[in-house]
């Protein structure tokens, strides 16, 4: 579960309450808070876990930031470690909607759809998205594999239109416990046009997260191609 309490740090500037006597600045907290609970670190080892991508030491960590009951304390006073990303976040059923713009790819439209993603095996995820567009059913099958240490995400995405596309970035995190994957696909011709694709998927609640996207065709600069909402569906 990522962890969405931000960071008090940020917050402690000379006119504020929060700088009063006894109050570490850089933490934004007493330091009878951090004795009472002591700064969290990730712990040495890699102990694999079946069934999860991220090791028990990474569990571990996730668990004691979340049972915290005083603020996290920033990096930048070497603070608690941050809350690393857990790729089963995207395990589940959601719910796609969105707007897209006419483009090489097709029509044009109301994006609405579902998409049920499953764990694989290690780091490794499946999904498939039946959607509609303009009408016309798509069935969009893909690969998602997290490489946890260098904070990589790929996702292959086999489109029934008869394109594939390959999204590769980092996703990252803040000390707020927010997450985004910058994400470019190398281009892919279609009916003889050169079309690029990036954007950013940014997840900021256990619920829902959302995907904006921008297309090059040819030459031409990055515009904006549309924005889809995953709206995560309760069992």
């Amino acid at each position: 579960m990522i962890r969405w309490t931000v960071a008090l740090a940020t917050l402690c500037v000379a006119a504020s309450p929060l700088c009063v006597a006894g109050l570490s600045p850089l933490a934004a907290q007493t330091f009878a808070q951090i004795e009472a609970e002591p700064i969290v670190k990730l712990q040495p080892g890699e102990t694999p876990v079946p069934g999860q991508c991220l090791t028990q030491q990474e569990l571990d960590l996730t668990d004691a930031l979340n049972a915290l009951r005083r603020p996290t304390v920033g990096v930048e006073a070497d603070g608690d470690d941050q809350t690393p990303f857990n790729p089963h976040y995207f395990i589940g059923t959601w719910q796609v909607e969105g707007v897209l713009p006419e483009s090489p790819l097709g029509e044009g439209g109301d994006f609405v759809g579902t998409e049920t993603v499953r764990h694989v095996d290690g780091c490794t995820y499946g999904s498939t998205l039946e959607a509609t567009l303009a009408d016309e059913r798509i069935i969009i099958s893909s690969r998602m594999i997290y490489d946890r240490r260098a904070q990589y995400l790929v996702r292959i995405e086999a489109d029934s239109r008869g394109f594939e596309l390959v999204k590769v970035g980092l996703l990252r995190g803040d000390p707020g416990g927010f997450s985004s994957h910058y994400w470019e696909a190398p281009a892919i011709t279609r009916d003889g046009v050169r079309v690029r694709l990036k954007g950013r998927t940014f997840i900021a609640s256990p619920y829902a997260f959302r995907l904006r996207m921008q297309m090059a065709i040819g030459d031409e600069p990055f515009a904006n191609f549309g924005t889809l909402w995953w709206e995560r569906v309760e069992p």
